[in-house]
């Protein structure tokens, strides 16, 4: 009789039970569920951008004015694309990767004793929250030593992306619309005399290999070091010479006694 009334209480227990394992499986489910869709909600918001495109591009331009390319370069990202066209007064070039775009800026803003830049009817034209199309025009005035009074007036197309919690330039185009500079306008040698990069690369070579002064950059060194060997050679024969006739001269004397 205790075994039946046994099975009895056992079987009346089955249903809460399994209705209880039924509600706690079905509850942790949609917790789970909750908790990867929050996860997911704030792992896609933390890609979108944080910084209006606007902002990026007013610092971008007070880079130009500080005459700070390593500053410059920052926007770009590191395939970057930039076409120079229009009337650049002999800089006209396509310029892919971060070397080639740090170059340009590096004979035209770092050559600047004085630069002034702004900018004016910005537009934006978005694709997606990520890639942001920019069009505006920069009126540049500057004091080059390489070209003298530069003025120049440029309609700057970019195409921004927004990469690793920040702004990059992947693809850009300066259309000088207006360029002149005071060293063309007296007839003086300009560009490829005073960038000789240019003529590499338009030879096809690697402008990377060509300094400002050539001569100076890559024999400079070996000259220095071979006035001091030279001279450490002398100074090291005038011992020697001494070391000897005092040694000879210590000689003669052992014998003579």
């Amino acid at each position: 009789m205790q075994v039946g009334r046994d099975k009895k209480g056992i079987s009346r227990l089955t249903i809460p039970v399994a209705l209880i394992i039924v509600v706690a499986v079905a509850g942790a489910f949609v917790f789970l569920s909750r908790g990867s869709t929050t996860s997911s909600s704030s792992s896609s918001s933390a890609t979108l951008p944080n910084v209006p495109l606007s902002t990026t591009v007013s610092k971008l331009i007070q880079a130009l004015n500080d005459r700070n390319v390593d500053g410059v370069m920052t926007f770009y990202g590191p395939s970057a694309v930039t076409h120079w066209s229009g009337n650049t007064g002999g800089l006209s070039g396509l310029y892919t990767g971060t070397n080639d775009i740090r170059l340009v800026f590096a004979t035209t803003v770092g050559k600047s004793s004085t630069l002034s830049a702004n900018y004016s009817n910005y537009a934006e034209q978005p694709f997606s929250p990520t890639r942001i199309n920019a069009t505006y025009q920069i009126q540049l005035v500057a004091n080059s030593t390489a070209a003298g009074v530069v003025n120049a007036r440029i309609n700057a197309s970019e195409a921004w992306s927004w990469v690793g919690g920040s702004w990059q330039i992947s693809k850009e185009n300066w259309n000088y619309v207006h360029y002149d500079s005071s060293f063309i306008d007296a007839g003086l040698p300009h560009t490829a005399t005073t960038f000789p990069q240019w003529s590499v690369m338009k030879a096809g070579g690697n402008p990377d290999l060509v300094s400002e002064k050539s001569f100076e950059w890559h024999a400079g060194p070996y000259i220095a070091a071979s006035v001091y060997a030279f001279l450490f050679g002398i100074v090291a024969f005038v011992v020697l010479r001494a070391r000897s006739a005092d040694a000879k001269g210590s000689t003669d004397k052992a014998f003579s006694r």
